[in-house]
């Protein structure tokens, strides 16, 4: 009888400590209850600002290009060809600092050949060695930008690309931009707070949107060889987006 109350007595205390461990498990699953906190009501907008200016500086890329049967042939070409672009444009009152390579590439184009492939180029496959030198032109008179590239071209340049403008004051035009950008956000946020039926308050948070400004967008206008005349520098735009987040009162 003493074993038979014994084992009731020790089923009776398992089940209680089950029902015990059961409850906590419970009790810990539930989340706390969170503290009461005011949230902040606010609108957050995203402003735009642009300025159209005329550009002051012109680059361009210019500069020679020779093929020939050997690799010695079309340099000397080439050089022969840079020399007296440099000396023309030094002529024409560019500065060295404003005249940088660009590009110089030197490499051998063979004509198809079919079955197996040379382990050795040679003039026999009917290729040519290609040697060009390309430099980047700064011209800070945008007004001669055409006569810069006429007496290029007439000293002997053959390749010509990339004719673009921009401004020496940059500083003061991404200014002007962002003030315009901030304008815009607060009419843009001033609306919606009118649709809203709110009441605007100050400014929470400023920033410049990653990737979007300032930025300079250029016009590259490619112009002939011999018809640098006809370059036309028109108009440049500053442009910048800023977020701003303002209060709801």
């Amino acid at each position: 009888m003493r074993k038979g109350n014994s084992f009731l007595f020790g089923m009776l205390a398992l089940g209680l400590a089950a029902v015990v461990l059961a409850g906590c498990s419970t009790a810990s699953a539930a989340p706390p209850a969170a503290p009461g906190q005011d949230s902040v009501r606010y609108i957050t907008v995203v402003g735009k600002g642009e300025v159209s200016l005329t550009p002051d500086i012109a680059r361009v890329n210019v500069g020679a290009e020779a093929t020939a049967e050997t690799v010695s042939e079309a340099k000397a070409e080439v050089d022969s060809r840079m020399e007296a672009i440099l000396a023309a444009l030094e002529e024409m009152g560019i500065a060295e600092k404003d005249i940088q390579t660009s590009q110089y590439n030197i490499y051998y184009e063979r004509e198809p050949v079919f079955g197996p492939a040379r382990e050795a180029p040679s003039s026999e496959d009917g290729g040519l060695y290609r040697v060009s030198n390309m430099l980047n032109v700064t011209i800070r008179e945008i007004e001669r930008a055409g006569e810069v590239v006429d007496a290029a071209v007439e000293a002997g340049a053959n390749r010509m690309y990339g004719v673009s403008f921009t401004v020496s004051e940059a500083v003061e035009w991404e200014s002007e931009a962002r003030e315009k950008a901030m304008a815009d956000a607060r009419a843009r946020a001033e609306e919606l707070a009118g649709l809203a039926e709110v009441t605007l308050g100050e400014v929470l948070s400023v920033s410049e949107v990653v990737g979007s400004g300032p930025v300079v967008m250029e016009k590259e206008i490619m112009a002939a060889f011999g018809g640098g005349g006809g370059i036309v520098p028109g108009e440049l735009e500053f442009g910048t987006q800023i977020q701003v987040s303002f209060a709801i009162e």
